[in-house]
């Protein structure tokens, strides 16, 4: 049984090798008139020259059929010998014709495959492309159409490219396409009136450039492609079902569509939709134009979009362009810090106003909700823009912060913040290219806002600052902030700030303009601790490896701050001073306080102007401090206590009582604890001194022991002294000078130090032996004092004290003809 099975097999391959023999005898012999008929249907539908080198019957490859193998082909248009390209080219051509219809004479291709080729389309600066290869005269039309045969769509089967290039190139409309066809199917299925198409594989596309200027899309990009294609030849319709362009990196972009070519505008739709693609990816699709302006903005998310456009496929004018978009959190970078956790919904369209063409003048993108944080502060914002040549952008938003987010926003090693909230709403209309024009110095654009703070306490640790219970609103645009109300306090002291502060908002960017705040200042009653804050050295505050620009700019922003401040305060006092109806105005610039006036009551009810400057600007190691001023009707008792014995424990405010008017200019540096350095000191003091006692003083007590031992010095009374004396370090000049007492009659010069320098030249009349005891009256420039006999003593400094001793008088010049006057012995003195 089995060797009848085996034989009927053989019986079969036998007249099957015959028959296969038989064919492959028959196409041999037949082969001109197949290439014959095969160059006829390609001349029947072409308007060009075919050339083949060879061609080979492949019964067997793909199915069982009519299968030939072309090889090197080469299609040219009418005009080749002129510009030399070839229409198409390839090394392989392999085809697969219908039987049935190949014996009625009506040849269809079953499958077409094209390897290792191209295919190079164009069109001329002259016009001319070699399109025209599928063109026919009418009288071949005609013919066509009277024969009945079908369209060249209908006569094609499915379709294989490997390894093949396209490429198209308008020299008129400047459009260039081109592709590297890796292996690409196309299966193609026909109905009445439908051709249906089916592509599946795999494309480099070279460039799909519809205008140079803006470069092209799609450059040497990788992808896979699955489009389902329709076209119908009565309604001239073609259409793109739900298709994926997927790229290297694995994202899908769906695309459908319609192309209708029998409308007299020739309208089309394409409809594109991509999600969670990384910008990062997309961008290589698309334009440099495009990319660039995308990159620009700097920002790295993943992003749902959905693409709609519809234009004129023949038309020069820009299609109109609808897109929607969602993005995946990202953040993105300012010049003040970082904009983080960011999500923005909304969309685009180049045709806003639809009056108008589509274009960059008529772009517009809305989003209505983009939510993220400034650093660590939380904020949502509305943003339109318009006019994509000079982009306009409309923005509103609000921003909450706390002391939690504030903390860390300021750089929690310069700032701290405690407790409190503040919260600011804010408008922009203008620029979003250039907000600022550093050329003109102005903002390109409206702004507006309003900042409310409720009992914010902050801490500024470089110069030891701390703030508490601020509170106030503050409303801003593009040129001043304003604060009609502001309070605060820093510790002791309630303080009360109206004002405004001049062009921050440009500072920020880089103005030239100095940054000025004018502000009312109202202290009820004022302990003034900000003297050692602001003299004090700058402390060193280790810094962030990365420090928020922001922080810098509050930092520069504060250290050069110009501060117009006037100041009222009912009641005042440092140290050892007081004073009461203080008014006064002062300008803080680069840690420098310049007085151009206060006035104020002070030294027991005297009446005090001061005027100055007390720099920490950092031009030298040490503060310094001006000082000039006028003081009328003061407690000079009640002067030296203020300023803290001027620095020196010789003459002390214990030791002094009196009236003192004044006018003085004095100078010194100081140190950050704010305390004279006496070697510094300069200065010039005129005084009128009345009424005037010195208590208790040293020199005079040692005086006493000399001379007049017997007389009131613990207690002794002057006539008005008026004289002006010369401070230079810690040495006082002391110019020739009469001090009329209840106890002596002297008459000085020389020098006053506070330091060990103390050299002052004592005449003490003779007359002063006459009695003086609580009946003697005063009686100041009498010049008969000054004739006659005198005791010559001299204070000078020894070890650190001061002493008084008997000295000879040194005789002038102009004395030289006149006779001695004669030495007093001290024995006299004392009998």
């Amino acid at each position: 049984m089995f060797a009848r099975i085996l034989k009927i097999f053989g019986i079969i391959a036998l007249c099957a090798f015959f028959l296969f023999g038989a064919v492959e005898i028959w196409v041999y012999r037949n082969r001109d008139n197949i290439f014959k008929k095969t160059k006829e249907f390609a001349n029947e539908n072409l308007n060009g020259n075919l050339e083949i080198e060879d061609f080979k019957f492949r019964p067997f490859s793909g199915s069982f059929g009519l299968n030939f193998t072309l090889t090197n082909v080469k299609l040219t248009d009418s005009l080749y010998q002129r510009h030399q390209k070839p229409f198409l080219e390839a090394e392989q051509m392999h085809i697969a014709l219908d039987l049935a219809g190949f014996y009625k004479g009506n040849i269809k291709v079953k499958n077409l495959i094209l390897e290792n080729g191209k295919m190079k389309l164009f069109v001329q600066k002259d016009g001319y492309s070699n399109l025209s290869i599928f063109k026919k005269d009418s009288k071949d039309k005609k013919k066509k159409d009277s024969d009945g045969n079908d369209g060249l769509l209908k006569k094609l089967g499915n379709m294989r490219f490997v390894n093949f290039a396209v490429s198209y190139s308008d020299s008129v409309k400047q459009k260039y396409y081109g592709a590297l066809i890796h292996d690409v199917t196309n299966i193609i299925t026909t109905t009445d009136s439908t051709t249906n198409a089916s592509l599946n594989g795999s494309v480099l596309f070279n460039q799909l450039t519809f205008k140079p200027k803006k470069g092209g899309f799609l450059i040497n990009q990788e992808t896979r492609i699955g489009l389902a294609l329709a076209y119908d030849a009565d309604k001239q319709l073609l259409k793109i079902y739900p298709s994926v362009l997927e790229s290297a990196t694995n994202d899908k972009i769906g695309i459908n569509g319609v192309f209708d070519f029998a409308d007299s505008t020739k309208q089309f739709t394409l409809n594109f939709e991509a999600k969670k693609i990384a910008i990062k990816n997309a961008l290589p699709l698309l334009n440099r134009k495009i990319k660039e302006q995308i990159d620009s903005i700097g920002i790295q998310t993943e992003v749902d979009t959905k693409v709609r456009v519809n234009g004129k496929i023949a038309s020069l004018e820009q299609p109109h362009v609808d897109v929607y978009f969602k993005t995946d959190t990202f953040q993105y970078n300012l010049p003040v810090g970082v904009l983080r956790d960011m999500r923005a919904e909304g969309s685009f369209t180049n045709q806003a106003d639809t009056t108008q063409i589509p274009g960059p003048l008529n772009s517009r993108v809305t989003a209505p909700d983009v939510k993220g944080k400034f650093e660590t502060i939380p904020f949502r914002l509305a943003i339109a823009i318009t006019n994509f040549r000079n982009p306009i952008a409309r923005i509103t938003g609000n921003v909450d912060a706390d002391s939690t987010n504030l903390d860390q926003l300021l750089d929690p090693a310069r700032y701290r913040f405690k407790n409190g909230t503040a919260k600011i709403d804010f408008n922009f209309d203008g620029s979003l290219k250039n907000f600022y024009d550093p050329g003109r110095d102005r903002f390109n654009g409206k702004l507006s806002g309003k900042v409310s703070i409720n009992n914010i306490s902050m801490d500024y640790l470089p110069r030891q600052v701390h703030l508490k219970k601020i509170k106030g609103d503050f409303t801003f645009n593009e040129k001043a902030f304003v604060f009609p109300d502001l309070s605060l306090s820093d510790g002791q002291n309630m303080l009360y700030i109206r004002g405004k502060v001049l062009d921050l908002i440009p500072y920020l960017f880089g103005s030239p303009k100095p940054l000025r705040a004018n502000v009312d200042i109202n202290i009820p009653n004022w302990k003034m601790n900000w003297l050692e804050t602001l003299l004090a050295p700058r402390q060193v505050v280790k810094k962030k490896k990365k420090k928020l620009k922001l922080v810098e700019l509050l930092d520069d922003a504060i250290d050069q701050m110009q501060i117009v401040a006037k100041l009222d305060a009912k009641k005042l006092n440092y140290r050892n001073f007081n004073a009461r109806d203080v008014k006064g105005q002062f300008t803080i610039k680069n840690n420098a306080v310049s007085i151009e006036y206060f006035v104020m009551k002070a030294f027991g009810g005297g009446n005090v102007r001061v005027s100055g400057e007390m720099d920490n600007s950092g031009a030298s190691q040490l503060p310094h401090m001006a000082m000039r001023g006028k003081i009328a009707n003061a407690d000079v008792h009640s002067v030296f206590y203020s300023f803290d014995d001027f620095g020196q424990k010789t003459l002390t405010h214990q030791n002094l009582k009196g009236i003192l008017n004044t006018d003085f200019s004095f100078e010194s540096r100081l140190n950050n604890n704010v305390r004279l350095i006496p070697s510094t000191m300069k200065g010039l003091l005129r005084i009128d001194l009345t009424n005037a006692y010195i208590l208790n003083f040293e020199p005079f007590m040692k005086m006493k022991k000399l001379i007049f031992k017997r007389r009131n010095f613990e207690r002794v009374k002057f006539a008005p002294i008026r004289s002006d004396f010369k401070l230079s370090g810690q040495e006082i000049e002391i110019a020739p000078l009469e001090i009329e007492s209840n106890v002596v009659t002297l008459y000085i010069d020389g020098i006053y130090s506070f330091g060990k320098k103390t050299d002052i030249n004592i005449q003490i009349p003779l007359s002063n032996l006459k009695k003086r005891d609580s009946t003697y009256v005063l009686d100041p420039n009498n010049e008969e004092k000054k004739q006659g006999s005198k005791i010559f003593l001299r204070a000078i400094d020894e070890n650190g004290e001061v002493n008084i001793k008997l000295a000879f008088r040194k005789k002038k010049e102009k004395d030289k003809d006149k006779k001695d006057e004669p030495e007093i012995n001290p024995d006299l003195i004392e009998k």
